[in-house]
């Protein structure tokens, strides 16, 4: 299959994995699992530096002890480049960095080609792994909990009075709010706000959706207490590489993350890019 970038010039790449078709959109939904680290078997960092994933960009806190009993995001909804076939959701969990549990929300941007599907299509959702995304529906505001790209979008995910309880909360800003209380065995491992490249019966492409920014509400709580910024918990750098664009003289990773910004908590994803700048 023959992609195009935004730099231009067609890039022919064959496997299965970016063999993405409107039929296997429709008929198996994106799963957004846990972090695949790119190499079999390597060690992950807990504290700082940066790893590379096969489908994870953004960052990760893993607060020793864990404990993480919150995360709260803000992020602009990209728009999703309908000519090159991916799969991409943005999103903030709790879990899922070392370990098999995550509890997530977020929005996926998808690009299809193929039949009546070809274009982008935006989905708000929900996820308790191992469970694929639930979509969310009756949003105060607008029950079809629609999204577009340009939305500005939160994210916050707080343990309810009990262990095992969490309120999963999602607001488009001046559009809609949606709620729903869950009951969810988490280790609290780890707090992540991430630009994933999701699975659809195989490990899929990312789509092509520039820059995403996440904003200063990026944040994280341990144990009940006050939610702190990103920056407080000696994060993870995490990049999605490589990129099947990476051709000698090409593109090197899927997505890369920035530096934190000076608040500590935004900062920018970039797809297909050759430098991701702090916002």
């Amino acid at each position: 299959m023959t992609f195009r970038t935004r730099f231009g010039g067609a890039l022919a790449v064959a496997g299965a994995s970016l063999t993405l078709t409107a039929a296997a959109a429709a008929t198996t939904p994106p799963v957004n699992g846990g972090f695949l680290p790119a190499h079999a078997g390597e060690t992950i960092p807990a504290h700082g530096g940066t790893a590379t994933s096969l489908n994870w960009s953004g960052y990760a806190v893993t607060p020793t002890g864990g404990g993480v009993t919150q995360v709260n995001t803000d992020f602009t909804v990209p728009t999703a480049n309908p000519l090159i076939p991916g799969f991409a959701a943005t999103w903030a969990g709790i879990g899922g960095y070392s370990s098999q549990d995550l509890i997530q929300a977020g929005v996926t941007e998808n690009s299809l080609v193929g039949g009546l599907l070809t274009g982008a299509t935006y989905q708000a959702w929900y996820e308790l792994l191992p469970a694929s995304e639930t979509p969310i529906s009756g949003c105060t505001g607008d029950p079809s909990c629609t999204v577009q790209p340009g939305d500005n979008v939160s994210v916050h995910i707080t343990q309810g009075a009990s262990a095992g309880q969490w309120q999963i909360s999602l607001t488009d800003a001046g559009h809609w709010s949606w709620s729903k209380t869950v009951s969810y065995a988490s280790t609290e491992s780890s707090a992540e706000w991430i630009l994933e490249a999701p699975r659809v019966v195989t490990q899929t492409p990312l789509a092509d959706v520039g820059t995403v920014h996440f904003g200063s509400g990026s944040s994280f709580g341990v144990n009940g207490a006050s939610p702190v910024p990103i920056a407080a918990g000696n994060p993870t750098a995490l990049d999605i590489s490589p990129s099947p664009f990476a051709l000698p003289g090409g593109i090197g990773d899927e997505a890369t993350v920035s530096p934190l910004a000076a608040d500590g908590a935004s900062f920018n994803a970039c797809a297909y890019a050759l430098s991701c700048p702090a916002p």
